[in-house]
């Protein structure tokens, strides 16, 4: 379970704030972000398990993520097929209500 957050508002130089924005563009992330894990790195004054310990609970976090986007994206799959028979039946419906011949008589 994750610990309770509060915001931090801090200031910082142009350059600084440049420099963050281009670490964050090369790693596909946000300037914030970046800034985040800069400081968590310096409260663990560079302590490599502690490093260690706070990148495998990253890690976690994204495998967990991962299966969750997998399910989602069978759920998904599964619903399209679901749709193309309901619509199917839906237009065979309308075939057989107008006295016109259904997709299947064809």
């Amino acid at each position: 379970m994750s610990e309770p957050t509060r915001p931090l508002s801090i200031r910082l130089a142009e350059s600084d704030i440049d420099q963050l924005t281009a670490r964050a563009r090369r790693i596909s992330g946000t300037p914030t972000g970046v800034a985040r894990e800069l400081i968590r790195a310096g409260l663990t004054d560079g302590d490599p398990f502690t490093q260690a310990e706070r990148l495998l609970k990253i890690e976690r976090r994204l495998a967990s993520l991962s299966q969750d986007l997998q399910a989602v994206a069978k759920s998904n799959s599964q619903n399209g097929g679901s749709l193309s028979r309901v619509e199917s039946m839906f237009d065979d419906l309308l075939h057989a209500l107008s006295g016109l011949p259904t997709s299947r008589e064809n």
